[in-house]
Formats: structure tokens, sequence, C-alpha cells
């Protein structure tokens, strides 16, 4: 029979041996439901780039109402939009005009709302991306700062000086860019203003904003924010819009919102925007997958600690595939790597968040240099935003015209129709790891072992027990299965990776090595995980009583 969970108390704990350190992870509590959010699989949508409704090879809401049931089929539970705010049309300065308003280059509110019902049809939960860094130095906020306007002094980031000094670089602000009437300089990312986090007059629009989009119909929101220049400004910003999405959801009767926090600061910092028993973030994002190249797996392991550890006790990190505007996992690790960091991100406890593509192994796009765009598009282009290959097509299925920006180099076999279908497809490992998720075998305990180069992530304490192993290393590594203490003596291969010599419904006999090429990945599933030996504490004992009957042995002679 599996351990025992406390109906009652705080989360229990999990106690294990990391080579000289002793380790307690949380555990989530099985005493209350847990909110949707705790453990649903999110899949980010790029709107620009899902699917064009309208054949001017931009995606739009039209097209993400004809395939969004895909995200659905591909075992979500949730989907998060990209930005749809209001954004400027003019090359030269680029950002948001509007945070209130929708950008009709995407559709309108109707299109939007249609939009929303049918993912409540297919039981989707909607979140909405509210990007509250920076603007266009056309919106009208940037005039009215400029202009000193009474009360939008400091909602833009300035710095008094002349315009023959230019202040330097400093961290959070790329760039200062002098404005003539002003007689100041503002802070500058991208060619779009940096809006200073810290005004209070700001915070309570930014709210505004927030409430308006949900009063459209979403679950909530994912706010981005890096605010390197006071990050106390930051962390009250979040409590706000905290406070704020609770009182406009009441005071609209609407359900209670998740709320999202994105940021790229190290896990220490970025828990600081946890609710923790208060207002705040019920998740934050984590990075811990998303290394820009391959890191060891003992550095592997010890980020996914870190997630764990720097929560609140009665929280646990949403864990992503890739970071928002950076390369996509096929492109930053190499296409073998694909499954093993989707089966880890599945596995892992909390909520899980598959990037737009990452589920097929789309390669990040390659940007032609040109003189001048003929065309301004609501995002700047990046190769991350590659357009979604539904198909091996020309245009990929993606659009009727010419794409807003070239598709991925490897779409021709890294696309929907060619894998949702196959089992041993990348796409087929999401789905069945997705679907994992949701069984009685997957407990509310988690275990995070290193074998050799690979990574063992064990959930436990449910019916069953289910354990994703993954070679991160760039040599074949044996892996010791029972150095894991308490499996069962077999398990069933539940996934594998492209290629893997374990196929799905082949069993894994624990006492002998594991072998895994590079990259290769497996997920297990078996009979619960048992509390008695040969466990830590049971080995520890034993050890005792050897000793003890040695002493004695020596008093008796």
């Amino acid at each position: 029979m599996a351990c025992p969970i406390p109906s009652r108390g705080p989360p229990t704990a999990l106690v294990m041996w990391w080579a000289p350190l002793l380790l307690v992870l949380p555990a989530v509590s099985a005493a209350d439901p847990a909110p949707w959010w705790a453990s649903a699989v999110y899949y980010r949508v790029l709107v620009d780039s899902f699917k064009d409704g309208d054949g001017d090879g931009l995606g739009d809401l039209m097209g993400a109402i004809k395939q969004i049931s895909y995200v659905r089929a591909l075992g979500a539970d949730a989907v998060i939009l990209s930005p749809l705010v209001a954004k400027s049309a003019e090359c030269a300065a680029p950002g948001v005009l509007d945070h209130t308003l929708q950008d009709t280059r995407y559709g309108n509110i109707e299109t939007l709302t249609a939009l929303l019902d049918k993912a409540k049809k297919l039981e989707l939960k909607a979140v909405i991306t509210v990007p509250l860094q920076t603007v266009s130095s056309k919106s009208d906020w940037f005039g009215a700062s400029a202009n000193r306007t009474s009360g939008f002094e400091d909602w833009i980031l300035w710095k008094d000086g002349n315009p023959d000094e230019v202040p330097p670089a400093e961290p959070g602000v790329p760039f200062w860019i002098w404005h003539e009437e002003r007689k100041a300089y503002w802070a500058s990312s991208n060619r779009e203003a940096i809006l200073n986090l810290c005004s209070e007059g700001l915070s309570a629009a930014l709210a505004t904003a927030q409430c308006a989009w949900l009063r459209r119909g979403f679950n909530g929101v994912l706010l981005t924010l890096d605010y390197l220049v006071d990050q106390t400004c930051a962390e009250k910003l979040v409590r706000k819009m905290a406070a704020e999405a609770m009182s406009c959801v009441r005071a609209s009767n609407l359900e209670t919102p998740v709320i999202l926090v994105e940021s790229s600061q190290s896990p220490e910092i970025s828990a600081r925007y946890y609710a923790d028993g208060g207002v705040g973030a019920n998740s934050v994002l984590s990075t811990a997958m998303t290394a820009a190249a391959r890191t060891s797996a003992a550095d592997m392991a010890l980020a996914m600690y870190a997630g764990i550890l720097n929560a609140p006790v009665d929280g646990v990190p949403t864990w992503m595939t890739s970071y928002t505007n950076e390369s996509r996992l096929a492109t930053r690790l190499g296409n073998e790597m694909v499954d093993a960091i989707n089966l880890l991100t599945l596995t892992l406890p909390g909520a899980a968040i598959i990037q737009q593509g990452d589920e097929l192994g789309a390669a990040d796009t390659i940007l032609e240099m040109s003189a001048a765009a003929e065309t301004c598009w609501p995002e700047q282009p990046s190769p991350a935003l590659a357009p979604f290959s539904w198909d091996d097509k020309p245009n990929a299925g993606f659009t009727g015209g010419n794409p807003w920006i070239p598709l991925s180099p490897n779409y021709r076999y890294a696309n929907a129709k060619t894998q949702f279908n196959n089992d041993g497809s990348h796409a087929g490992v999401v789905r069945v790891a997705a679907a994992m998720r949701k069984s009685p075998a997957i407990g509310p305990h988690v275990e995070i072992k290193r074998l050799g180069q690979a990574v063992a992530v064990l959930r436990w304490g449910g019916h069953g027990s289910l354990m994703a192993v993954a070679n991160v290393g760039r040599d074949q590594t044996e892996a010791q299965l029972s150095r894991v203490p308490g499996l069962p003596a077999e398990m069933t291969v539940a996934a594998s990776s492209a290629g893997s010599s374990l196929s799905p419904g082949s069993h894994v006999s624990l006492e002998k090595m594991l072998k895994l090429s590079p990259g290769e990945a497996v997920l297990l599933a078996g009979a619960p995980r048992h509390c008695g030996g040969p466990g830590p504490v049971d080995k520890i004992t034993s050890k005792l009583a050897e000793g003890w009957q040695k002493i004695n042995k020596y008093f008796n002679n």
C-alpha cells in the first residue's frame, strides 16, 4: 500500500539524501482540493504565429478559433495567450499604445468573445498575458509624461541631464534617449519606453487595464515584469495587481483568477512575488528547464530544487519548457533533448507550460535582414516566433498568404499533422505525459535524484509510482534505478523518447542498469512506493543494529 498521507495539518515533507546534504522538500497536502491552476498543463499560444485566419500573414483570433481544439487534444488544461493589447504600427516607435484596448490586427472584441466561448466548451481555462514593462514612445502615457501632465509626470523612467552627456547603461536600462521638450532622457529597451513601476498612478492604471481583460472572460493573467531598477517596486506592483484582480472579479461576480508571474530573475528573487499567505502571485514561472545550453545532471537537479525550495510552504512553481522570446527548446539544446525536457517538465510537481512548438521540436526560424521592413507587426520579429507548422505543405498550413516571418527550417517533419497521431513522436510523448499527470499513479510527493548523467523525478504517494528518467549528458550513461529506495522491482514504460530501445508497454527491472543514450528519456509507471525498507531510515537502523551486535559480542567475550 502507499505511504499514508495526512488528512489534516500542514503539507507533508519528504526527506531525502543529496550527497552530504539533507534536503526537505515541500509536498502538496491532500487535505483540501487544490485549485485548478495548482497542477494544470498550460499551452502558451503565440497568437501572432499560431494560425492566420484572414490571409494577411499574421496569426489572429479567427485562426486561433479554428485550431484551439488542438491545444485540448494535446492534453492541456489551460491556454495562455500572448499579449493582445493595442500596439504601435510605426516601426520607429514600437510597443504598447493602450494596455486596455485590443489590437484590431488580431480581430475585434466579438472574435475574442467567440474564442473564449469555444475554449470554455472545450473545458480549457484561458489566461491572458499582461505586459508591464514598456510602452511605445507614441502612446498617450508617454506623451503625457513627457509633457509633465499632472499625475503622469513619473509614469515613464526619466533621468535629468544634458543632450551632450548620454547617461551610461545600467541594470534594466540598456539605453537613454534625449527628449527635447522635456529636456531629459527617457529609458529605452528595444526602442520602447521603460515604465516607472514605482509610480502609484501607473500602478493604478495597470490594475485597471488588467480588470478590463478579466471582465472579457479570462480566467487569469500572466504578468511579465523584470524591473531591475527597483525590485521592491516590482514586488509592490504584483501585490497591488493581485489585490485589484480580486476586487475586480468580486465586483463582476466572476470566478477567482489565477495570477502568474514570469521573471528572468533568480529563484530567490522571483520567489518574492508569491502570495505566501498574503496577497501576491499564485505561482511564479521557473526557468529551471529553460537553460540556454546543456547543463549537467547535478546543475539541473539543483535548479529544480531551487524552484521548489524557494516557493512558500504551500506553493509550487510553474515549470516551462522555454522562456518567452528566447530560443526554442530544439534550437537551444538540440532535437535529441526535446523529449527529455518535456517529460521532466510534465512530471515535476506543480503546473507546467508547454511553449508553442516545443511539443513538436520546432526550431527557431532564420530572420532575413532587410534594409527596411515593409510592414510593422504588433510583435517585433524574433527567431523564436516562427509560425506554427500545421502540416508539411508550403506555408505549413499557417496562412494562405505570406507568413509575417519565415517558417521553422524543420517544419517538414516538425509539424502537427505528421506528429499528432504518432505515439512515438515528440507530440505523442507530450500527450502521454500530460495524460499520466491526471492518473492515480501520480502522487503529491516528489523525489529528485541524479543517477550518473541522468536526472530522475519520482512522483509517489498516490495509487502508484511515476518516474521520469532522462540522460541530460552528452555521452551514454547507466542509471541504477534501485538507488531510489522503496520502488517496486519492475516498472512499465509509459512513454519513451524517439529512437529509444525502451518501447511503451515494455517492462524495466530496477535491479539492472538502465542504459540511456544522450538525450534519451523514459517515463515509468509502477506499483505504489512502500514505506518499509530499503529506504534510508531502514538502512541506518540496520547499520545501528549491526553495530550494537558487534559491541555486545565484544563485551560478552
